[in-house]
């Protein structure tokens, strides 16, 4: 009997650290398959180290390097079936034509790669009856997988929808020059299930495209790492955790707690570009911020464990359905949110948090801020709620288990 295999694209996990809840994820899927490759779809590295411990039945395959262009015909040819497939279904038909060169780039660059695996595929002799291909993004690997079926080079491929991978609108909140997803409806033509991460994402595909009928829920999960301890301090904790960036938007709390005559303490999780206009938004004795900088996800999880946190915070413009509020909710911690797509299927308003509008004022902060600040007996009520959130919607266990064995 064949191994049951599954082939899983990623971004650039199991490298660095930027697809941290891959790892949760990936534990339950080597239980369910005998044998785990793992490709990096988009990393080109040599010689580095894995930033994650994997499953003895897991296997990277690191084929990028070893990818020899396609003849141009053999692309062209491919490229042109592909986007005059596109062109009739798209809104944007003359953006498309202009950018026709850009988008035949993105397209033989993920036909070569498609033949790299696919000629990793004959040489390791791997029996398609029993391959379950798996892109985690449904982005430029589900692409090149999308490219392998047209060909009837691979029988079946799914592949997850988070954030930008699936609202091309948003794109435009974070100044992307780009007004449609490339390929989207030539991908979903030949993939044969899309899992999206929040019941938003399924209705948004749904009413968008209602004649795909392959839009399933699967939601992300989170494993249980204890209550946040429920003792009080003299100031109000806040935590925040994500990149610092003009998406997460971090410096406008900063600017908001100043604003406030209340002792805060906020303490964040991450970097980026950012950094200097977050602390400078900074400009009141009453807050004290405290930068942890990029830290590892057990070493996050072990502090929400240890430390008291009265609020999580979260001011994206675009998320899918962030794995950073369900961390949050499984130590029983509210939330504060912007209604940013899937997020309301977490931070149920005045039950495990509070929602206000993605487009905010610094006002509807600040006066979110304070009604939560002085409401100490809802917040209480929101600890409990949060934690039974977790367990009823985003436990791990429970996600993963049978995702893992669905796609099996």
């Amino acid at each position: 009997m064949s191994e049951k295999t599954l082939i899983l694209l990623t971004k650039q996990f199991p490298y660095q650290q930027r697809e941290q809840y891959v790892a949760h994820e990936l534990e339950y899927l080597a239980k369910s398959f005998d044998k785990v490759l793992i490709y990096p779809h988009d990393h080109f590295g040599k010689g580095e180290k894995y930033s994650f411990s994997l499953p003895t039945n897991v296997e990277v395959i690191d084929l990028n390097n070893k990818v020899i262009p396609a003849a141009k015909v053999e692309v062209i040819k491919s490229f042109l079936g592909a986007f005059f497939y596109e062109f009739f279904r798209t809104h944007s038909k003359v953006w498309l034509l202009r950018n026709m060169r850009r988008f035949f780039a993105i397209y033989a660059t993920q036909f070569a790669l498609g033949k790299g695996l696919k000629n990793f595929l004959e040489q390791r002799k791997i029996d398609q009856k029993h391959v379950v291909f798996y892109s985690y993004w449904f982005s430029a690997s589900a692409l090149c997988l999308a490219i392998l079926k047209s060909e009837n080079k691979i029988s079946r491929f799914v592949s997850r929808a988070h954030a930008l991978d699936l609202y091309h609108e948003d794109w435009g909140l974070l100044n992307v020059k780009v007004r449609v997803l490339p390929f989207r409806n030539f991908k979903q033509k030949y993939v044969n299930v899309i899992y999206s991460i929040s019941k938003h994402g399924k209705d948004y595909l749904d009413k968008k495209f209602p004649s795909i009928e392959k839009v399933e829920i699967a939601y992300l999960g989170v494993k249980d790492a204890g209550l946040n301890p429920s003792q009080q301090e003299n100031v109000f904790v806040l935590a925040t955790c994500s990149g610092i960036d003009d998406n997460k938007r971090i410096h406008l709390l900063g600017e908001a707690l100043s604003v406030l005559d209340k002792p805060v303490r906020w303490i964040h999780f991450g970097d980026g570009p950012l950094k200097e206009k977050a602390l400078n938004s900074i400009h009141a004795k009453n807050v004290e911020f405290i930068l942890k900088g990029q830290t590892p996800n057990e070493e996050i999880r072990k502090f929400y464990s240890m430390h008291h946190i009265d609020l999580f915070v979260n001011l994206s413009r675009v998320e899918g359905l962030p794995v950073t509020i369900m961390e949050a909710l499984s130590h029983g911690i509210p939330v504060l949110a912007t209604d940013a797509n899937g997020t309301p299927e977490a931070v149920l308003e005045g039950v495990t948090g509070k929602l206000i509008s993605v487009h905010f004022e610094a006002t509807d902060l600040e006066n979110a801020l304070l009604k939560l600040m002085n409401d100490t007996s809802r917040l209480q009520a929101m600890r409990e709620s949060s934690r039974n959130l977790f367990l009823e919607k985003f436990d791990a266990n429970r996600n993963y288990a049978v995702f893992g064995n669905g796609l099996a």
